[in-house]
């Protein structure tokens, strides 16, 4: 593979998500951490971008660390009411960089950190109104190096959140 100065930016991203996925610590047991979602609005126009609130709890009686922003380690795919698999999608510039010690939250025990994410409905495949199951994964599996000797919990959480698309209104109903 050849890179040009255009791409450094691109490559080291691609990298850093290689390791990511490659290098990956062993993963701690799921229940130690529970993810969470919910649509802020569950009725939607088509046109309307779809607000979450993602949410991982320490649910163990252990203090451990997360990554501050869950958006980074967060996939999404929506489902039609018919249970078909609309149109995934990766986006590159989701990958952060290798973390630095501040881009970790400390989690006690019953605490928890919460993101609120937007998704434009087109972006998960969603053109027309319908019924649809968006389902989010949460997969924190980082190499041993990146952890830079904390605590950090390592796993994969699944949360799904349902919703109703609609066409948007075209003037005053009575």
């Amino acid at each position: 593979m050849i890179f040009t100065l255009d791409t450094a930016g691109k490559t080291a991203r691609a990298l850093w998500f290689a390791l990511f996925l490659l290098h990956g610590a062993q993963a701690q047991t799921t229940d130690q951490m529970q993810f969470t979602v919910q649509a802020l609005s569950p009725v939607l126009s088509v046109s309307q971008p779809l607000a979450t609130r993602l949410r991982i709890t320490n649910r163990s009686q252990t203090p451990m660390y997360v990554f501050n922003d869950l958006n980074y380690y967060v996939s999404v795919w929506a489902y039609a009411g018919s249970k078909e698999s609309m149109r995934k999608q990766i986006i590159e510039e989701a990958m952060p960089p290798p973390p630095r010690r501040e881009n970790f939250t400390l989690l006690k025990p019953g605490q928890s950190v919460e993101d609120i994410r937007y998704d434009k409905l087109d972006d998960l495949g969603i053109s027309k109104p319908g019924n649809y199951r968006i389902d989010f994964n949460y997969r924190m599996n980082l190499p041993r190096e990146f952890t830079l000797g904390l605590p950090v919990w390592q796993g994969t959480q699944g949360a799904s959140a349902l919703i109703r698309v609609v066409n948007p209104s075209h003037g005053h109903t009575r």
